[in-house]
């Protein structure tokens, strides 16, 4: 008995959870829920002032194209309303609080657009860098990282 005392005093201690931080990230996860939401619903609807109060001025597009170069967002603004939209959503949402004023979102987005005669469905891992400036929940996307999925992770 005496061992079993012993070898449980040297087993590492773990940190609890006050129960505090569950519903910080809920809220947060809804919160960017919704601002992402906002913004497949702007770029469907193809209305650029609801994209205006999401994304920043100083916005650009990551892809893995040849280049290495980010998008700006003028060019990525015209992409956007050239492109038919069908539908979209959004699923394995995570956020990650680096500061009060900055937020790194992750989410998987499936899109259905209209291109040719027949409709596209493609799946595409997404980051967004998200700054809040100003006072109150002033939160703008300067950065969107964005990569196609394929296999066994756009398995919905």
């Amino acid at each position: 008995m005496i061992l079993a005392l012993l070898c449980m005093l040297s087993l590492p201690t773990w940190p609890r959870s006050q129960g505090k931080s569950a519903p910080v990230v809920n809220k947060q996860r809804v919160f960017f829920s919704e601002l992402e939401t906002q913004w497949l619903k702007a770029a469907q609807e193809k209305d650029p002032a609801a994209l205006n109060r999401i994304v920043s001025d100083e916005f650009h597009l990551w892809t893995s194209a040849p280049n290495g170069n980010p998008i700006p967002r003028e060019e990525w603004f015209a992409g956007v309303f050239g492109r038919k939209v069908l539908a979209s959503h959004l699923r394995q949402l995570a956020v990650r609080s680096l500061s009060p004023e900055i937020a790194i979102v992750s989410f998987v987005e499936t899109e259905t657009y209209q291109q040719t005669a027949t409709p596209k469905t493609e799946d595409h891992f997404v980051v967004d860098i998200w700054i809040n400036k100003g006072s109150g929940d002033n939160w703008r996307c300067t950065d969107r990282y964005v990569s196609e999925v394929k296999g066994a992770l756009s398995d919905k």
